[in-house]
């Protein structure tokens, strides 16, 4: 319904709109996020799109867990919002890092307290991990070895590039890019963070999202090809939760490239993830910013990520 708004404002004398939305996959998705956030505290929503990385096209968009529900302001379009990010981003410092030649995947970072410039950033569980390769620093998303990364590449670098690729950045009036954004120090959007994350999918080929065939294709590099393949597999060796590293993959289930993150206050949980067919993303929490102290993109966004990608048609060969 939220899209079918937003297309229609788009187009307001059109008496037809043709959509890339599946429609069986769309009910589908729209049942078990229903299903989803029942068991999640009151009063909380979620957001899900849906893209198809060949085409960049979206399949299923999901803006609120219950449309028109008053408790869960079902009538804001979380797709479209404007959210801090939290971690979602790090892979994009890592592999313009490799792009720069200052890293490699088995490179040592150092995980302990530091200062950049009396900025001191921690982790999540409050606890360091000392030496750690880049590949595990990024699988764990380390706080420190990320800022320390960015402030080699540089902020305003990063937030610039990200910009010409399409992924736009909000920061409050008369604020610049600076390290804290690569921990969630600034505004994103759900649909800018997925056509980020198609990106590691695409050969580093970022993508805007599109909703009708007629949708221009919008497609601008944001990584190295080399660069995008070793972060995508980086990611997609992570196991997921339950699972143990190097449990033998049937291919029964689809390998998911995936990230997580969580604001501060707890009040926005993510999960993005890409295959070679799709990427998606999750996002939960309450469209008005209350915290859910407890709920992250771990436990909140992540397993439904994981649901949505099991759900999904495969295409022959794939």
């Amino acid at each position: 319904a939220l899209l079918a708004q937003r297309l229609r404002a788009r187009e307001p004398g059109a008496a037809r709109i043709v959509s890339s939305i599946d429609a069986g996959l769309q009910r589908a998705l729209e049942e078990r996020l229903a299903a989803y956030v029942g068991r999640l505290p009151e009063r909380t929503s979620a957001a899900l799109l849906v893209v198809d990385n060949r085409t960049m096209e979206a399949r299923a968009y999901l803006g609120t867990a219950a449309f028109g529900d008053a408790a869960r302001l079902g009538h804001v379009d979380m797709v479209r919002a404007w959210r801090s990010p939290g971690s979602t981003l790090k892979p994009f410092v890592y592999g313009m890092a490799l792009d720069d030649g200052l890293v490699h995947s088995q490179s040592l970072l150092v995980d302990a307290p530091q200062s950049f410039g009396g900025y001191r950033p921690g982790n999540f569980d409050a606890a360091f991990n000392g030496p750690v390769s880049v590949a595990d620093a990024l699988r764990l998303s380390l706080n420190v070895p990320a800022v320390d990364l960015l402030d080699r590449v540089g902020a305003a670098r990063f937030a610039a590039r990200l910009d010409h690729a399409g992924i736009g950045l909000r920061f409050p009036r008369g604020a610049r890019p600076n390290l804290s954004l690569v921990l969630g120090g600034t505004g994103a959007r759900l649909e800018d963070l997925v056509g980020a994350h198609a990106a590691l999918a695409r050969g580093g080929i970022a993508g805007r999202v599109r909703y009708t065939p007629q949708d221009p294709v919008v497609d601008r590099r944001l990584l190295s090809p080399g660069a995008a393949w070793i972060v995508h597999g980086i990611l997609a060796a992570n196991p997921r939760p339950g699972e143990r590293v190097g449990t033998f993959d049937t291919g029964a289930r689809p390998r998911v490239a995936w990230k997580t993150g969580t604001s501060y206050g707890y009040r926005d949980a993510w999960a993005l993830g890409a295959t070679r067919e799709y990427t998606v993303g999750a996002w939960v929490g309450r469209p008005d910013g209350t915290p859910l102290p407890g709920q992250y993109g771990a436990v909140t966004a992540l397993p439904l990520l994981f649901e949505v990608f099991d759900s999904l048609p495969r295409r022959a060969g794939a």
